[in-house]
């Protein structure tokens, strides 16, 4: 059997993309079962109960002869710790190459798209394929959360054609789907301040300094504000056990297309303002248009701690 998987702290796309690979696998024949890497949040959670499809087993230890494919990801940082005792037979990803490497050759399919779900729809259709209700509802929400409802710069064409092919297929209304969607992940009731940093979290090795990119989309960024004084006294821990260089934690208000930087001590705010070529008002430092980790918030940081 195949284990398809995203990567660690799985976001909706790392959720749904790694079900429709597995799903696709199994309509060629092969044998294949998604996993994921740790607690699903509330928008993927929303996402899996309005598919009517059951969420993936969590991953367990890997074995010498695992065969794996790898989705939206090829981090070695976000992968689990014993990959290597896998073969890694195939990577679906839209992010950079940030240095994973294999002993055997494997088929890679990367494109600077929104979404590694977009590639999965794009892989289904030359196969001639059609995906099910419930799979075009997974690839639909996956590209509707990773691009922010078309608003992120990370949107393409590609996106867009096939968010337009699979609405089709999935019969409801984008408008209305995003927006609970939405609301989903805005819902930080019960939630610890190590729950939120975790939430949509990802470490960076730039040049051998390690950077906790953390963040949360909201249509509501006061839910998080008004635990700003836990959450700032959680990035110091997490900064230290992990032995870090630094945690950077954004509010990306949705509805704005915006950010809002914020950060737990001096050597954080001087990066940050070097990043950004801005300053702090009080606690935050207001990022407008600023909503891509991937595009606009990972490679100016790295440009200042490297």
């Amino acid at each position: 059997m195949i284990k398809v998987f995203g990567h660690k702290s799985p976001d909706t796309d790392s959720t749904c993309a790694p079900i429709s690979y597995a799903w696709f696998l199994k309509q060629k024949g092969v044998d294949a079962e998604a996993f994921v890497l740790g607690e699903l949040n509330r928008e993927t959670k929303f996402i899996l109960e309005a598919a009517k499809v059951t969420a993936p087993k969590l991953l367990g230890k890997l074995s010498e002869g695992d065969e794996v494919v790898v989705v939206d990801t090829n981090n070695p940082e976000e992968l689990p710790d014993d990959i290597n005792k896998a073969t890694i037979v195939k990577i679906v990803d839209h992010h950079k190459l940030a240095g994973l490497t294999t002993e055997s050759p494997l088929d890679v399919f990367m494109k600077p798209v929104g979404s590694s779900s977009t590639l999965i729809y794009q892989r289904i259709s030359w196969e001639e394929l059609t995906p099910t209700k419930e799979i075009a509802i997974l690839l639909l929400s996956a590209i509707l959360s990773d691009t922010l409802k078309f608003t992120s710069p990370t949107t393409t064409d590609q996106d867009r054609k096939a968010a337009e092919e699979l609405v089709k297929i999935a019969g409801i209304n984008i408008d209305k789907h995003a927006e609970a969607m939405f609301a989903a992940k805005s819902d930080l009731s019960g939630m610890s301040a190590h729950d939120i940093l975790y939430m949509d979290s990802k470490v960076f090795d730039f040049k051998g300094k390690k950077v906790r990119i953390s963040g949360i989309e909201t249509t509501k960024p006061e839910n998080a504000k008004a635990l700003k004084d836990e959450i700032l006294k959680e990035m110091e821990t997490i900064k230290s056990e992990e032995k870090l260089h630094e945690v950077f934690f954004f509010i990306v208000n949705i509805l704005e297309t915006s950010s809002q930087l914020l950060v737990s001590n001096a050597n954080a705010r001087e990066i940050a303002k070097k990043a950004f070529n801005k300053d702090f008002a009080g606690d935050y430092m207001a990022l407008p248009g600023v909503v891509s980790r991937k595009k606009q918030i990972a490679p100016n940081i790295e440009k200042v701690v490297s």
